[in-house]
């Protein structure tokens, strides 16, 4: 395949990875939510009630800066979604659990949204989704050592 083929698919790629990206963004601004506020919801969603994570644990689930998880899981705390609880044996961690109005909300949002996920991935068929994730896999790994490849940027300023 040419190069100018290869770069006609990852303009492709990277505008439907942008539309994905500001559809979720939707989303988020239709649900009140930023967009980290979303993303910490949807990683709390599968919790049992009584169960948490640390700020360290999102940052981790969601890809996002322990710092962003910070800011947003305080702003959570001042409208009452999540509370933060001492982990036992744990110096400074603190555990993420979802209040009464945050599981309220994450029902009323993030639930109807996953299934709305469920129902797009279904329409690929078992063998489409399998690909879809293999693949999709596949590429991140690759892009993943071409970027270990990359050189050092310049310090000097230009």
């Amino acid at each position: 395949m040419s190069d100018t083929a290869y770069r006609s698919m990852l303009e492709h790629w990277n505008q439907q990875y942008t539309e994905t990206n500001a559809l979720y963004h939707e989303v988020a601004v239709r649900f009140g939510l930023s967009d980290s506020a979303f993303w910490l919801l949807y990683a709390l969603r599968p919790l049992p009630p009584d169960a948490a994570c640390t700020q360290n644990e999102l940052s981790a689930t969601c890809c996002l800066p322990k710092q962003t998880v910070n800011s947003a899981v305080s702003a959570m705390v001042q409208r009452g979604m999540v509370v933060l609880r001492p982990v036992p044996g744990a110096r400074n961690a603190k555990a993420v659990c979802l209040t009464d109005a945050g599981r309220a909300l994450v029902e009323r949002t993030i639930v109807p949204l996953y299934r709305a996920e469920q129902t797009a991935l279904a329409e690929l068929g078992p063998d489409g989704s399998r690909q879809l994730l293999a693949l999709s896999q596949s590429f991140l790994d690759n892009l993943r050592a071409a970027f270990a490849m990359l050189p050092a940027p310049d310090t000097e300023e230009p």
